[in-house]
């Protein structure tokens, strides 16, 4: 990080950030079935790419620190995913002094 940026961006950033928060209001309460949750989840996905990439420096980071905060995203989806495929995968047994549903 060798220049700071300049304000000009910061207040830039802000005010998208202030847009998008207006556009996720605004899509709440439109009746829009399933895309209602995928148009939150991809303004919710711009809104992380600018506060990463404005207010943590990270567009002018170097390049382990960017390749770490990209890393980051993907080992925890991988864990999310093992979690719940353990969670899927597994068998119920009931005590055994529990009386089956059947009687």
């Amino acid at each position: 990080m060798k220049t700071v940026p300049a304000l000009r961006a910061y207040a830039i950033t802000w005010a998208a950030l202030l847009a998008l928060l207006a556009l996720t209001f605004a899509l709440a309460h439109l009746r829009l079935g399933a895309f209602n949750a995928v148009a939150s989840l991809v303004i919710a996905a711009v809104k992380a790419a600018l506060v990463a990439l404005f207010f943590m420096h990270l567009r002018r980071g170097r390049a382990l620190l960017v390749l770490f905060a990209l890393v980051a995203p993907f080992a925890l989806a991988i864990l999310f995913a093992l979690s719940g495929a353990d969670y899927i995968t597994r068998e119920v047994h009931p005590a055994p002094w529990a009386a089956p549903h059947g009687r």
